[in-house]
Parts: C-alpha cells; structure tokens; sequence
C-alpha cells in the first residue's frame, strides 16, 4: 500500500535477540542497537568503533596505490623548493581539497599557489592551455585535488613540458586508463587495495598529507615543526559532507572530529562564512549541508570558485568577511537561477506527452544555466524518481549534469552512451557530460534505451527508509539525545526515521506564508506530541482528519527557542488504515 505521498514505505527487519544483545554488551538503548545494525554495524567490536570514532583507527595511507611515489616526488619537491601549484575542482569537495593542502604546505613554508578552472571558458578538469600556464609560472610539481583522472592527454602534455604531476581524485577511471602520472591516488583504481574505498577529494589530500608528514618525521623532522593535521580537519568535514561521500568508516572517524573543529575553529574564512550563515555554536551536518556549503558551491557554479578558495585560504578576518558577503551576494543570485532553471525543466516536462513512458528524463534548453543545472536535476529526482539529465546549450555545445536514482548507475549509463558524448565523469548517483547540440535527441533515445534494461516499473516507485517502530509514549528528550552517538548523519548513516500507527491527528493549524505547512497533535494511547509537517497542506486538504487514524512516518527534532528546548516530530509521511 502506498502512502498520501505515493511512496513505499520500506521498514528495515532486525532480529530483536541480534539488537538486545548488542544492547546488552555495549549499555546502550535498544533503538540505537537497532540503529546500529541497520546501518551495518553489527558487531560489538565494529560498534565500538562507530561509537568511539578513534582516530588510531585510520588505516596506514601507504596501503593505498601509488601513496609511495606521491609521497616521495612531494618530499623532494620540499626539499628541493621546488614550486608546487593544487589544481583543483571548482565544487566544495574541490575547492576545500586545495585549501587542505595550501594550509598543509604553507605550514611547511613551501611554495605553493592553487589554480581553479573558470567553470564556464575552461570547463570541467585538467586542460592543455592551464597545464600550459602553470608551467610557464615556473611549477615543477602540479597535485590536482578532486580532478585528473581523465586528464590522460593533459598529463602526457605535462610530461613533454617537464611538469610533474600527482592526480589524486575519487571519480571513476575513464575508457582510457589511468593517466601516466608520477602517481596516482584514486581508491577506484582496479589494483589499489585500500581498504576504505570513499573518501572524498578532501579526503584523499588529507591521506597524502598524512603520508608527507609521516616520511618528514621519519626522515628526522621534529614533531613540533610537522603540521598539525587534525587543526585542518574543519576543511574535510566541509568537503566530505558537501559532496554527499558516505559517513560510514573512515569518513565517519574524520567528519566526526572535523565538525568539533569546524564548530570553533580560528580560521578567518571559516568564522567569516558561519556569520553569514547564521550559524552559531556547535556546526552539524545538517548545517554544513544547508548552511555553509551551498555558499560556497554558488561561487564554482556561477564561475567565481575563486571566491571560494580566497576565502578558505584567508588568513585575515576583515579581508575574510569581505569575501564571505560576496559569497552571500552570490548565492541569493545562485537561488534566483536555480529557480528560473527549475521552472524551465518543469515547463518541458509538462509539454512532455511521453513522460510516463520514459524511464530517464533528458531535457535540454537554452535558458538552463550550468552552473545551477545539478541541482535542478535533484529536485526533478525528488519529484518524480526518474534519472534525471539537464542539458544546458550554448552555442551549439551542450553541458549537462545528472542526478539519478538507487537502481540506476549513471557513470555506467553515460558509458554505454558514451558514442553520443563529447567526455563525461562522475559517480553513480551523480555525473556530468559535454554534448554537441545535434546529438541531444539520439542521447535521450539511448539514455532510455539503457533505462530500459536496468529499471523496471517498481524501481520508479519512490520509497521511504524505516529503522524501526515507535510508540509515541517511548519518544522522550532522552531518546533524541541518545541518538547524538550515531552522528554525524548523511549519506549511508541517514537520520533516524521511525514509525508509528494508528495514530490520531489532533489540532490542526495551517502554518506559513503560504499557508502550505501543517502543525498538529499526534496522540496514541497515552503518547502526545507536537508535529510540524512542511509542504503537507495540499494532502491534508483531501483528507478526513477528524474521523481517521493514521500510520505516520518521522524524524525527532528539538524545537530551541528562547532557551527553551521542546521535542517534536517532523513528519516525513503518513497513510491511512
């Protein structure tokens, strides 16, 4: 049975003797046992890792293919002052890769400058004419930080040019292998054997960082003179959370410790940008997700990722909150944008008489703009759970970016299309292309054809994840503060959701401007609780409030305010009986 919303309501299975004996060894609530397992932590000693989140728990950066080889090339770079450029992606995880390492080699009093490709003249990655430039500047070693990996033909032109380059980069390997870097750093590769395979881009130039340090301290270096590592962790928990990577293993360790960092950190850029977020005191997930990163992705998506990295990189207050407000300034433009591009794929879909016979949704237009078009895929994505590519065209050349579903690998779709394509990179869930114009319609026709093969009518059911079942009698303060020893929450370790049934809706009031929000009393048995349910107007209109009772779906929120904290529920879903 579908819900109000037209989900499935999928409710994770635990075996109560697995929970209650992982309860019983660790002295923690059942609920966050049954957490726990489903979120793949199921035995005591892996619990005790996830709980305790040690950092002596990192595994050794040398297990990973090609750290020997970076490490070296960088240490002679050292030792040789030699000049050293981070070329970088122009996306958070980009931009806080070479903030990392300019902090990490600053700290070192190396040379080092960054060099960000201007998203809208030089396009995704590595190209001839930046390569060209770096080494007329005088570089001999070039790290790139969340690109490369299928910058083959730019890293040979490297080599004839006598520039040294170490690619470190977490996106999947392209048809043409790896590029003939002095070293390559990617957990993907086929022969690396490391064993956590999703760090991010962040993460990979902290694993180099590690190594660095570790061979100078080997090599003599005092341990006073070596940097402190863990005061740049603000930077991965930015990066790592912003690229949506899993927080599951070493991710969940490092974001951890990143996020008490981050909540009082002294780096100017850092205290620059929270202020104009808004945020204040301890920094969350959720406030580096909805906060602090889309600020600076607005700079790399409407072409000014510059911005971004001056302000990471600051090292002055004054000069920091410059650069914060105009980040500010930039993504009220960016939301502007995205909107206009929104309505733009909405209108298409509508005048889209075949949707519902397609799997994959391909759209393209002039008035799409590139920098916003991900993040216009994502909400057609939330809205009708189909793959989803937009296409921006300019001049005959389209860029495009998509957004996909859980059945559906969309680095793999773009490869089986990939005779239609000029390049594309990415992940499963995310990636992005560059297309002629006149080859946009016979892409679609593939993309659907692969569709096709891969995703059958119930994969287009969109479905709602349950960890376990509550009575609203058992939720209390603490329980919610329990749940703080799962954090930090985000991909692969979601927030919490539970259920409850036959519940009764109680005073209900219309909340919001537009009045498209609900609040109301959920009781059953002696249970009460307040509930907030956003953007849930339209389907209590079209239903019997007074006479019905209802399974409801939701997330535990304290509600602060005026010093006062008050627990609630946020409704994710809810179905009749």
């Amino acid at each position: 049975m579908l819900s109000f919303s037209k989900k499935k309501w999928c409710l994770t299975e635990v075996s109560t003797d697995k929970s209650l004996a992982l309860a019983k060894e660790l002295d923690i609530p059942v609920t966050i046992a049954v957490l726990m397992i489903n979120r793949g932590v199921t035995t005591t000693e892996e619990a005790k890792h996830f709980l305790h989140a040690d950092l002596a728990l990192l595994h050794d950066p040398f297990l990973m293919a090609g750290m020997g080889e970076a490490v070296k090339r960088v240490i002679r770079a050292i030792d040789d002052e030699e000049s050293i450029t981070v070329f970088c992606d122009y996306d958070v995880d980009g931009v806080t890769s070479a903030a990392f390492l300019t902090h990490f080699f600053r700290d070192l009093n190396c040379s080092v400058t960054a060099y960000l490709p201007e998203r809208h003249i030089e396009g995704y990655g590595l190209n001839s004419d930046a390569v060209r430039k770096i080494r007329e500047q005088g570089t001999t070693l070039m790290i790139t930080a969340d690109c490369g990996i299928t910058g083959v033909k730019e890293v040979a032109l490297a080599n004839e040019l006598g520039l040294d380059v170490i690619v470190t980069d977490h996106h999947q390997v392209g048809e043409e292998g790896l590029p003939k870097a002095v070293a390559v750093l990617n957990p993907h590769r086929d022969e690396c054997d490391y064993p956590f395979r999703f760090l991010s881009g962040v993460g990979l130039a902290f694993k180099l960082a590690v190594g660095v340090r570790k061979e100078l301290y080997k090599a003599g270096r005092k341990k006073e003179d070596l940097p402190n590592l863990k005061r740049h962790l603000d930077l991965f928990a930015l990066g790592t959370i912003a690229d949506v990577a899993p927080l599951t293993g070493e991710n969940h360790i490092l974001t951890r410790h990143g996020l008490d960092v981050l909540s009082t950190s002294n780096k100017p850029g850092l205290v620059a940008l929270k202020e104009v977020a808004g945020i204040v005191g301890n920094v969350d997930a959720r406030s580096v997700g909805f906060g602090l990163g889309p600020r600076l992705n607005a700079a790399g998506r409407l072409g000014k990722a510059d911005n971004g990295l001056h302000l990471l990189t600051a090292t002055d207050l004054s000069a920091a909150k410059v650069l914060a407000k105009e980040l500010e300034k930039i993504n009220q433009e960016r939301k502007k944008i995205q909107e206009e591009t929104f309505l733009e794929a909405e209108s298409l879909l509508r005048n889209d008489g075949d949707l519902k016979n397609k799997r994959v949704i391909v759209l393209a237009s002039e008035i799409f703009h590139p920098g916003v078009i991900g993040i216009a895929a994502s909400k057609i994505v939330d809205k009708y759970h189909r793959p989803t590519v937009l296409i921006a065209i300019e001049e005959g050349l389209g860029k495009g970016s998509g957004r996909s579903i859980p059945k559906f690998n969309l680095f793999k779709a773009f490869t089986d299309c990939s005779s239609h394509l000029i390049q594309f990179g990415g992940h499963a869930y995310a990636a992005g292309l560059s297309i002629e114009e006149e080859n946009i319609d016979n892409f679609c026709v593939a993309m659907n054809k692969v569709g096709s093969r891969y995703l059958q009518e119930k994969d287009l059911i969109p479905q709602l994840r349950i960890d376990s079942i509550l009575k609203l009698s058992q939720i209390d303060l603490a329980l919610y503060k329990s749940l703080s020893l799962l954090e930090p929450f985000g991909a692969e370790n979601p927030v919490p959701t539970f259920q409850s049934n036959k519940v009764k809706i109680k005073e209900v009031k219309y909340i919001g401007k537009e009045k498209n929000h609900i609040r109301f009393y959920a009781t059953q048995g002696v249970g009460n609780i307040a509930v907030v349910a956003f953007n849930f107007a339209h389907i209590f209109d079209s239903i019997d409030i007074a006479n019905e009772v209802f399974d409801i779906t939701y997330e535990l929120h304290l509600n602060t305010w005026n010093g006062r904290e008050k627990l609630e529920l946020r409704l994710l879903d809810l179905r009749g009986m």
